[in-house]
């Protein structure tokens, strides 16, 4: 075998079977975009048809592929959606701590963390839609539903950010997961709302969060500690 040849193949192993390398590199990007296209697929379902009426049946008509396939990857309903579940929470939680780290201050973050799940939130509007469908109708290992454990890891940014600021001499005696609790409530109450013809547009909705928040924080311009003058 020349050296060319051998660089795409695995040392034999313990089965005296040789792996070829490019081949198997090849199926496992295969299978992950096969892995998306079904997730892609459930979310859809989920928006159109509810938690009650999503089936992999029809998960694999709206993908275009055989039941068999999707059970190949996700042997039952409820693996691919705590899969899609985790999914959507990460690529929400990513975006948000992307935004966040251009931040300079404390203060800024706190801003920017707002402003960025509200555009998150607007901006993958039907990502958004498939995990509350999720949350509040889907349940656990345990069978406890989602929406009784949603907060519990959510708030750990927001709280951190929230010390960050109280160590400048912002919200002055708060609690911090009390404060996070109220400003993760007020984002998603935005994005929950069904009345959406009623309610302020997206960005006056942030600008007005912001200016509430940075009220109760005692400082009086955004990115600044410069305190509110009576």
């Amino acid at each position: 075998m020349n050296s060319e040849n051998s660089e795409n193949f695995e040392e034999i192993g313990e089965t005296g079977k040789i792996t070829d390398r490019k081949g198997s590199s090849q199926n496992s990007i295969i299978a992950g975009l096969r892995r998306e296209q079904i997730l892609d697929a459930a979310a859809l379902t989920l928006i159109e048809t509810g938690y009650t009426g999503t089936s992999l049946a029809e998960i694999a008509r709206r993908a275009d592929i055989s039941t068999a396939l999707i059970s190949y990857y996700f042997p039952t309903k409820k693996e691919l959606i705590e899969t899609l579940r985790v999914s959507l929470l990460q690529k929400q939680e990513n975006y948000v701590h992307e935004k966040v780290a251009k931040a300079e201050t404390p203060l800024e973050m706190l801003y920017i963390y707002i402003r960025a799940c509200l555009a998150y939130s607007e901006e993958r509007r039907q990502e958004n839609e498939a995990l509350m469908e999720i949350i509040y109708n889907a349940r656990n290992e345990n069978g406890i539903p989602y929406y009784k454990l949603f907060g519990n890891d959510e708030t750990e940014l927001l709280e951190k950010i929230l010390e960050a600021v109280q160590r400048k001499g912002g919200f002055p005696g708060m609690n911090p997961k009390s404060l996070a609790i109220i400003i993760n409530g007020a984002v998603r109450g935005y994005t929950m709302d069904s009345n959406i013809s009623d309610r302020p547009d997206y960005e006056t909705y942030c600008d007005d969060l912001i200016e509430s928040v940075s009220m109760l924080s005692g400082f009086s311009r955004k990115y600044t500690y410069e305190p509110i003058h009576q």
